[in-house]
C-alpha cells in the first residue's frame, strides 16, 4: 500500500513541478533573452519483492534549457557581422547625403565660378564682373568649408562613439563575470543544477557584447564563460573581467583608439586592423577606409583647384600693371610623430607638386637603415626619392608631389604619419581682396582690357590637374561616385546580412523560444497527469479505508 501511495505522490509532484515550468515559460512569453524550460523526468529505482522488481515512480532529474550550442553560435557570428556592416552604413549614409544634394554642392558653386570667368573674360575691364567673381570664389571656399567641417564632425563623432563602445564592453564583460561567479556558487548549491534564469541572463549580455565587438565564447568546467576578442585579447576569464580603454592613438592624437589594459604593461594600444567586428568593428573600419578617404579626396580637389589656380594668376598681371599674386591662401600638411618614437628625428613636409599628390595618408617607417613609406589608402609602398648628407645619412624623401624634410637620427621602428591636406581647407581664403588685383592681362602694359591670362585661368576648368588625370569637375564628380556605390554596397550587405540574422534567429526560436500553443498543450497534458495521479492516490486512500474497517 505504502508503494503505491508513494508512487501517487511521486507522480503529485513530478505533474506540479511540470506545470510550475510550463506556468514559467507561458509568464516569460514576451521576456527578451528567455530560454524555454523543460522538465526533466526520470524513473526512480525499482525495490525488488517477492513478485520481483517493482517501481516506485517518478522524479524530477532536473528543469533544463532548450538551447543549441550551434545555431546560437551561428546566430551570434550573423548578427556580430550585420551590426559592424549597419553601423558602417549608417555613417557612410551621412557622408552620401551630404555631397550627393542637388543645389549648393562643390561642383554648382565651381561652375558657377568659372562662369563668372567666362563674364569676365568677355569684359575683362568691367569692375562688376570683376567683384562678382571675387564672390564667387567666396562662395566655392564657403562650400569646401561647410563639407570639410561635416567630415571633421563625422570623426569627432566617431571618437565620441569609440568611447561609449569601450565603456559599454567594460560594463558588458563586468556584468558577465560577476554572473560567472553566481553560477558557479549556486551550481554547487544545486548540486550540479544550474540556475536557467541566470544562464539566461548571461547569454543575453554575451549576445550585447557581441553586437558592439566580437567574440569568441569558450565554456568552462563548472558553467563559466570565457570571452576573448576576435583578435586575441580576453575580456572575460571566469570571474576576472579585463578591462578596455578609449586611448588617443599613438601615432595620431586626434583618433580615439582602444586599448587592453595590462596591469603591469598598462595601456596597449590595439592596432586599427585588428577591430573589424561589431558596431566597433564598424565605426573604425569607416574612419580607417571611407572618412579618411572622403577627407583626403575633398583635400586634393581643393589643393589642385586653389594651387593651379594660383600658379596661373601670378604668371598675370592686374589692372594697375602689378604681377599677380596668389588668388587663394590654403593650409599645409601635418606631420605626427609617433608617440613611441625613441630616436630624435623631427619631419616637416612641404608641397612640390600638387598635381601629382594623391588622396591618402602616409605611413613613413624607420628600420635602422632604410625608409619606407606606404599610403595608407590602399597599403602600397611610395618609390621615395632620397637625398643624404654625403655621409650615408638620409635628410630628405621626395615622393607623390611632396618633399619631406628629416633633421636629428631617428630609431629602428620609429615612424610618423603625413596628413597632406589636414589644414588645406580650414585654412583657405581668398586671398585677393579688390577687384584691380585680379590679374587678367599677359602683359603689365596691356591695360585693363587685357584678358589672355584671364582666358588661361578659365582653361584650367578643363585641365586634367587633380592627380594628373583629371578635372575638377571629374575629381567631385568621382568622388561623390565613389561615396554612392560605397553606400549603396553597404546598404545592400547589410540588408542581405539581416535576412541571415532573421532566419537564424526563427530557427534559434523554433527551439528556445516559447510557442503558446504549445505550452497550451503541455498545459492540458501535465493537468491530466496530475489528476491521474490524484486518482491513484485517491483510489490507494480508499482501499486502505477498506482495509482499516475489516479490522
Amino acid at each position: 500500500m505504502s508503494s503505491l501511495i508513494n508512487s501517487a505522490m511521486s507522480g503529485l509532484g513530478a505533474a506540479q513541478n511540470a506545470l510550475n515550468t510550463v506556468s514559467n515559460n507561458i509568464s516569460n512569453y514576451n521576456v527578451a533573452g528567455y530560454t524555454r524550460q523543460t522538465t526533466v523526468l526520470g524513473q526512480t529505482n525499482s525495490t525488488l519483492s517477492s513478485g520481483g522488481w517493482i517501481g516506485n515512480g517518478v522524479y524530477v532529474s532536473g528543469v533544463q534549457r532548450e538551447y543549441d550550442t550551434f545555431v546560437t553560435n551561428q546566430l551570434r557570428a550573423a548578427e556580430n557581422q550585420g551590426s559592424g556592416l549597419t553601423s558602417r552604413y549608417q555613417q557612410m549614409s551621412k557622408i552620401n547625403d551630404m555631397l550627393s544634394g542637388t543645389t549648393n554642392n562643390i561642383s554648382t558653386t565651381m561652375q558657377d565660378f568659372f562662369k563668372s570667368m567666362q563674364t569676365l573674360v568677355s569684359n575683362a575691364e568691367d569692375p562688376a564682373a570683376r567683384q562678382t567673381l571675387l564672390g564667387k570664389a567666396d562662395g566655392v571656399v564657403s562650400q569646401l568649408k561647410v563639407v570639410d567641417n561635416y567630415l571633421r564632425e563625422q570623426g569627432t563623432q566617431i571618437n565620441t562613439a569609440i568611447t561609449a563602445s569601450v565603456e559599454q564592453i567594460n560594463n558588458y564583460s563586468t556584468q558577465i563575470a560577476n554572473l560567472n561567479n553566481q553560477i558557479t556558487r549556486m551550481t554547487a548549491m544545486g548540486s550540479g543544477q544550474t540556475p536557467n534564469d541566470l544562464l539566461d541572463q548571461r547569454d543575453q549580455l554575451i549576445n550585447q557584447l557581441n553586437r558592439v565587438v566580437g567574440v569568441d565564447v569558450s565554456i568552462q568546467d563548472g558553467g563559466t564563460v570565457n570571452l576573448t576578442m576576435a583578435n586575441g585579447y580576453t575580456l572575460v576569464q571566469g570571474t576576472t573581467a579585463n578591462q578596455l580603454a578609449a586611448v588617443p592613438s599613438n601615432g595620431d592624437p586626434s583618433r580615439m583608439a582602444v586599448a587592453y589594459v595590462d596591469k603591469i604593461a598598462g595601456n596597449i594600444e590595439i592596432p586599427e586592423k585588428l577591430i573589424t567586428t561589431g558596431s566597433l568593428g564598424g565605426l573604425m573600419t569607416f574612419r580607417a577606409q571611407d572618412l579618411d578617404q572622403a577627407r583626403n579626396s575633398l583635400g586634393q580637389l581643393a589643393v589642385s583647384f586653389a594651387d593651379s589656380f594660383n600658379k596661373q594668376h601670378q604668371l598675370g598681371f592686374d589692372a594697375e600693371g602689378n604681377a599677380g599674386q596668389k588668388f587663394f591662401n590654403f593650409g599645409g600638411s601635418t606631420t605626427l610623430a609617433n608617440a613611441r618614437n625613441t630616436g630624435t628625428a623631427a619631419l616637416t613636409t612641404s608641397m612640390t607638386d600638387s598635381g601629382a599628390m594623391k588622396a591618402t595618408d602616409y605611413k613613413l617607417a624607420f628600420n635602422g637603415t632604410d625608409w619606407t613609406v606606404t599610403r595608407l589608402s590602399d597599403n602600397t609602398t611610395a618609390t621615395a626619392t632620397v637625398t643624404d648628407d654625403g655621409a650615408g645619412n638620409i635628410t630628405g624623401l621626395e615622393f607623390d608631389g611632396l618633399k619631406v624634410d628629416i633633421t636629428g637620427a631617428a630609431a629602428s621602428k620609429d615612424s610618423f604619419v603625413i596628413k597632406p591636406y589636414d589644414g588645406a581647407i580650414i585654412e583657405m581664403d581668398v586671398n585677393v581682396h579688390e577687384e584691380s588685383e585680379i590679374a587678367m592681362a599677359a602683359d603689365p602694359t596691356a591695360g585693363e582690357s587685357d584678358n589672355r591670362n584671364g582666358q588661361a585661368l578659365l582653361d584650367l576648368q578643363n585641365r586634367k590637374t587633380v592627380g594628373g588625370n583629371k578635372t575638377f569637375n571629374d575629381a567631385y564628380a568621382a568622388m561623390v561616385s565613389t561615396v554612392g556605390n560605397t553606400t549603396n554596397t553597404l546598404k545592400t550587405s547589410s540588408t542581405t546580412q539581416g535576412n541571415v540574422v532573421t532566419q537564424l534567429t526563427n530557427q534559434q526560436q523554433s527551439v528556445s523560444g516559447v510557442n503558446l500553443d504549445e505550452e497550451y498543450g503541455n498545459l492540458q497534458r501535465y493537468q491530466q497527469y496530475y489528476l491521474a495521479n490524484a486518482q491513484v492516490l485517491q483510489t490507494a486512500s480508499a482501499l486502505f479505508d477498506a482495509i482499516l474497517q475489516i479490522r
